[in-house]
């Protein structure tokens, strides 16, 4: 159905006439409303990263453990290869090892 110009409440009929300040408050609220979401914002951001520092030295630990392992694992295998009885395999293995090696060239 068209609405009609009687529908429309005049400025005598309307609530709160009297209160013209009602749109500063409801202003004023909001901006509080978010200065506090600002805040909440700010707060997790500094949690987050809290968050990235602390996973950045459990990657370090990490990467640092993994590396002795490495090492350790090496230094075994190292130490198994010489005193491997001389067989089929130790022949191959002494082919490869006199092979040339092709230098590794730097990537960008």
């Amino acid at each position: 159905m068209k609405k009609t110009g009687s529908n429309i409440p005049s400025p005598a009929n309307a609530p709160n006439v009297d209160a013209p300040s009602e749109p500063i408050e409801r202003a004023r609220l909001q901006a509080e409303v978010a200065k506090q979401r600002v805040r909440i914002a700010k707060e997790e951001l500094k949690r987050a990263r809290k968050r990235l520092k602390e996973a950045k030295r459990e990657a370090k630990r990490a990467r640092k453990l993994a590396d002795s392992a490495r090492k350790v694992w090496k230094k075994a295998r190292r130490g198994a290869r010489g005193t491997a009885p001389a067989g089929k395999g130790a022949t191959r293995r002494a082919k490869r090892r006199t092979a040339p090696r092709r230098k590794r060239t730097a990537q960008p």
